[in-house]
Parts: structure tokens; sequence; C-alpha cells
């Protein structure tokens, strides 16, 4: 019976959009299945944000900077970027199925294209040091295209992608933001390694409040078996002097690490 009324209030939602819509505006609708994750794997939090995007036909999709802007604005562009994740009964956060109208004068604009959905992360420490979602653009750590994209288009001559994914539909932030042109981010430097217990404790300086940071880990130089080593990602410091820790479980033959962004 529960199925039966979301079903049936699905239908008055797509009825109701339809009639507001222009005659030749375009519907979006668009779903991930979950469990949607950050590129630490950790689990994506409630509130977080999903993005619409375009792509030129033949162009790829160059990715989004740390102000949740295209880097390639010539052949890209961030339609809408929503803070929709939510939790199911079981747990699993995800993009709910989510209706969006593209308005007359910009599909004409933008019909030579493709979009898609992507999942950004948008996670700020807040006063305890801890990692939260805004949901907004203006930080943006990192982006990945939604796996098994369920984005269709209803009405006007617009094209959605369906983005390839793993068998199980899932989503992940995978790529890290662009650092805007002129801006001046530091470089982080290792001060100390020590081993506590089954962990590498790596004391870090020369870090961005603007980015968070990983530590990828391998068995020899530039060799890193594994990018993303940490247990979580840890934001940067305001004062490039000031240490920050990561810690990340000790795996035999890794032995070799390096800060990188998460």
């Amino acid at each position: 019976m529960d199925m039966i009324k979301k079903i049936f209030a699905l239908m008055l939602l797509l009825i109701a959009t339809a009639v507001l819509a222009g005659q030749n505006d375009a519907l979006l609708a668009f779903s991930t299945k979950g469990p949607d994750r950050y590129a630490d794997g950790t689990p994506v939090q409630v509130g977080e944000a999903y993005a619409l995007v375009w792509s030129r036909s033949g162009c790829e999709f160059a990715g989004v900077d740390m102000n949740g802007q295209a880097v390639d604005p010539a052949n890209n562009a961030v339609v809408v970027a929503l803070p929709l994740a939510k939790a199911k009964r079981n747990g699993d956060v995800h993009c709910p199925l989510t209706m969006f109208q593209i308005d007359e004068a910009f599909a004409a604009s933008h019909a030579d294209g493709t979009f898609a959905l992507v999942l950004l992360d948008t996670r700020v420490a807040n006063a305890n040091g801890e990692l939260v979602a805004t949901g907004k653009l203006g930080q943006v750590n990192g982006w990945g295209f939604v796996e098994k994209s369920r984005v269709k288009a209803m009405g006007g001559s617009l094209v959605a992608a369906t983005n390839a994914g793993d068998a199980n539909g899932r989503t992940q932030t995978t790529a890290t933001s662009a650092v805007p042109a002129g801006e001046d981010i530091p470089q982080p430097k290792i001060t100390g390694i020590s081993l506590q217990g089954d962990y590498v404790v790596l004391t870090v300086t020369g870090t961005s409040p603007r980015l968070l940071y990983n530590i990828a880990a391998g068995a020899k130089p530039g060799h890193h078996a594994t990018r993303h080593a940490a247990a979580c990602a840890v934001p940067g410091h305001a004062n490039r002097g000031r240490e920050i820790t990561i810690v990340a479980p000790k795996v035999a033959g890794q032995n070799f690490f390096q800060v990188v962004r998460n």
C-alpha cells in the first residue's frame, strides 16, 4: 500500500510539474541508488549536494573548481547544485528521485550537448574540527559522476547522459576539484612520521583550510598502491606553519607516504 501511495504521489508531481512547465521546457529526472561515498570511502552525509552538469557534444565534462564553477566554461556548465542527499530506511545515503525543469531559453542555448549528474564533496570543518557537508557551492573539495546514472529527459529536445558504473550502482567522488587560477595554495610538507599501534601517524605543515588532505601510500616513492590511505580526510589549517595530523592504518609493504588532496 505504501508503494502504491508513493507511485500515485509521484504521478501527481509529474503532472503538476508538466503543467507548470513551458511548452518547450524540458524536465530532467534523476536519482542515485546508493550508498554514495566520498573519495576517502566514508559515507556521504545527509544534505550533501548533487549537481546537474552540461557538456557540449563531442566534449567531456572537465570537472569543477573549488568554487563550484565549471573548469571549461566554454564547453561545460554547472546548471544547478542542490543539497539532496537523504538516508533510506536502511541508512544508505543517496539522491532520491528529483525533478528539475530546464527553461526554454536555457534549453535553446544548450541544445548541442548532454546533461549528467555528479556528486559533490562540500564538507568543511565545524567548530569541533569535524567534517560536515554544507551542500553548497563555494568550497567544493571533489566531484564524481553518478554511477549507473538515471538522468532522464522528459519533454523538449535535451539529451541526458547515462554514466557507466559498478554493478551495485554506487556513486563516489573520485576526482579532486581544480584550484582556481591565481589562487595561492601552499605545498604540504611531512614533518614527522610515527607508529602508534596499528596506525601510521603523519604530522604535516603547509596546508590550506580550503582543502581536505589524505595520504597516498605505497611500496616505493612515486608508486602508491593506495591513494586514499587515511582513516578519514583532514582539513588544512589557516596558519601554514601549524601542523595537522593525518592517521592511516598500517599496511604491510606500504612504507612510503605522500600527502595528497582528498
